[in-house]
């Protein structure tokens, strides 16, 4: 059984699975409409222009949330490992995790380094998507499509399903909650002495 106090690691541990979940959530609610529909007192030229917009905003969010949600996952792994040393019964969850998040940790080392990717592809919109499985392989481009939008189905850094990652994440939530009885709204009070500047 856990201590009455549990560790601290296991509040950092929740609060950086929290928030991935809800970047991931925010990743789901990601479109770009690209009909034309709404712009039909547009010239040609004006509504290509509006349409490239949009979709510059569409990936520029995305790649955000993306790197967001991979920063908050590492950290995750770092306070998951913390974790199994003081909590002999997350082990086995822990290690799922761990194992689960292991391709993020090569994702973003190849993140950082975007030298390969920019010689073979040029970093552009095509490529970002094709890598995300938003494009199939064998799309040219975007074609008459008349939105796009981030589902389950995108990949992470290329490598792991967000549809997967988020349910992973969830289970090791629901775990956290059940085993260690750990709420992070109801987080032990900090002491004011300890906040004093004094």
């Amino acid at each position: 059984m856990f201590s009455a106090d549990p560790h601290p690691s296991l509040y950092l541990l929740a609060d950086h699975l929290e928030t991935a979940l809800a970047t991931g959530e925010d990743m789901l609610a990601e479109k770009v409409d690209l009909s034309d529909s709404d712009a039909s007192g547009l010239r040609d030229m004006e509504r290509l222009a509006q349409r490239n917009a949009d979709l510059a905003a569409f990936l520029s969010r995305a790649r955000l949330l993306e790197l967001s949600l991979i920063a908050r996952l590492l950290q995750a792994r770092k306070w998951a490992e913390a974790a199994k040393r003081e909590e002999a019964r997350l082990k086995p969850v822990i290690q799922l995790f761990v194992g689960g998040t292991a391709s993020l940790v090569d994702a973003a080392n190849d993140l950082g380094d975007t030298t390969n990717q920019s010689f073979e592809t040029g970093d552009t919109m095509t490529s970002y998507l094709r890598t995300r499985a938003i494009l199939g392989p064998e799309d040219a481009g975007l074609g008459n499509r008349a939105q796009i939008a981030v589902t389950d189905d995108f990949l992470v850094a290329g490598r792991v399903r967000l549809g997967t990652l988020l349910d992973l994440v969830a289970a090791f939530l629901d775990t956290l909650d059940l085993v260690g009885d750990l709420r992070i709204a109801q987080a032990p009070p900090v002491e004011a002495a300890t906040l004093s500047p004094h």
